[in-house]
């Protein structure tokens, strides 16, 4: 499969779970949105080596009154 995350690119030969991917990156789940063939997915999904994955940053923050 191939990941990619921020500037990086990964190719992976095996089939995993999301939440073994992102163990394998050293990625917090709560710090990215994961997006397998253009749709969102859970840490529990298993990916495929023919899915294309995307890791997407999450950001948070805001105005304080």
């Amino acid at each position: 499969m191939k990941v990619r995350y921020g500037q990086q690119e990964y190719e992976f030969t095996e089939r995993m779970s999301v939440r073994t991917l992102l163990e394998k990156l050293d990625v917090l789940p709560e710090t990215v949105v994961v997006v397998r063939n253009d749709e969102i997915v859970t840490e529990d999904e298993w990916l495929d080596v023919e899915d294309e994955v995307e890791l997407i940053r999450v950001v948070s923050g805001g105005v304080s009154p």
